[in-house]
């Protein structure tokens, strides 16, 4: 098993090997980011914009942000939202940039990375017709966010140890159980490239006995960009293999076997 070994400048994965890939993994949303020089002034664009740019997959009218999409990285300021019509595409802008992401909630297959990467790059595309005079990326951010049910690779807290950064309650003795449970762990990149931020959290179930509780686990990797854009898909991909690489460390090898784990190949 390889393992993280910690560096003066942050972490960095003691192995050469392939990372590994999942028949059925949990993942349920990936998210592809980029902020901009300000001013960047997204706000100014309305939605109909957009679908001009975009196509008609995409909506004329901005969308809500559900609580069951919320568990996406929290945002710092107003997020809008465009979801295509199939429901597993999403557009999110704020102030300075945007995110684009796949949607896996309805169940559907995660398309891999390559897939989300070149939606990223055709609204890209679309961000700079709609804005020419946009300035360079200064930030690139990459979320997987996993959705892990009671009754799969957990039953109870004390199952929790599948996941290696979790310690079992340490409150035991003072009667504080883990229900609503949060717990984030951030890391920096090798090289000063930027960090890692590992969130758990546990969601109770919330009206009767029959909801399924469910542990998420997001892993974010974000960083500064230079002054030329190669240096964002750089990024991007750097994160993402970073991310991979992280998850394989973090979980047993049960759970690894549990959602189908393979060797992947180049």
């Amino acid at each position: 098993m390889p393992t993280l070994t910690p560096l003066r400048t942050g972490y960095r994965f003691g192995s050469s090997e392939q990372p590994q890939e999942y028949a059925h993994p949990p993942l349920i949303e990936v998210w592809l980011g980029v902020d901009f020089a300000s001013p960047a002034d997204f706000n100014e664009i309305t939605a109909n914009e957009w679908r001009n740019r975009l196509g008609p997959e995409w909506p004329a009218d901005w969308q809500q942000i559900g609580p069951a999409e919320r568990h996406s990285s929290k945002p710092h300021d107003i997020e809008r939202q465009l979801r295509n019509g199939m429901g597993d595409r999403a557009i999110r802008f704020n102030q300075d940039g945007f995110r684009f992401g796949w949607l896996g909630h309805d169940g559907s297959m995660y398309p891999r990375y390559e897939a989300i990467r070149d939606g990223f790059v055709a609204t890209l595309d679309a961000v700079r017709d709609v804005m020419p005079k946009l300035g360079l990326p200064t930030r690139w951010s990459i979320s997987y966010v996993n959705r892990i049910p009671q009754g799969t690779v957990w039953s109870s807290p004390v199952d929790w140890t599948f996941f290696r950064l979790w310690q079992p309650n340490p409150l035991n003795k003072l009667k504080i159980e883990a229900d609503g449970f949060v717990g984030r762990w951030q890391f920096p990149l090798e090289a000063e490239r930027g960090t890692i931020v590992i969130e758990l959290t546990h969601e109770p179930a919330v009206s009767n006995k029959s909801d399924t509780e469910f542990l998420w686990l997001q892993m974010t990797t974000s960083g500064t960009t230079d002054t030329h854009e190669s240096s964002l898909f750089d990024g991007l991909d750097y994160g993402r293999e970073t991310i991979v690489r992280a998850f394989g460390e973090l979980v047993t090898s049960d759970a690894k076997q549990y959602w189908g784990a393979f060797q992947a190949r180049r």
